[in-house]
């Protein structure tokens, strides 16, 4: 019997200069829970079995900002602009044997 891969999932805000294909940055929101993307996102859902089914990602707008501007202010590190930029959320996945830890698990000592 085949043993079953271990998948790492991470939700990313995608940050889009609008009007251009250039990706501005990505911005890690795996700290919001999956029960509040769905409530986020719910208007959005068409045909998916769940949330971000088949690579979907979902899209911020002014609309959806300004419904949920309290929430999304408090859980994004980032002052949406949406004059300047286009915003999606998707999830990305790594097998768990590929994983590379990427941040710090303490802060670093001060100064000397």
């Amino acid at each position: 019997m085949r043993e079953q891969k271990k998948y790492y999932y991470q939700a990313d805000l995608e940050v889009v200069l609008k009007g251009k294909d250039f990706i501005f940055g990505y911005i890690n929101i795996s700290h919001i829970p999956y029960a509040k993307l769905e409530e986020l996102f719910r208007e959005q859902v068409q045909h998916e079995r769940f949330l971000f089914d088949d690579a979907m990602s979902y899209v911020i707008d002014k609309e959806l900002y300004t419904k949920h501007q309290a929430f999304l202010e408090d859980q994004i590190p980032f002052t949406f602009d949406f004059d300047l930029f286009d915003y999606t959320v998707g999830y990305t996945s790594i097998e768990a044997d590929k994983y590379v830890k990427n941040y710090y698990e303490e802060l670093p000592p001060a100064f000397s």
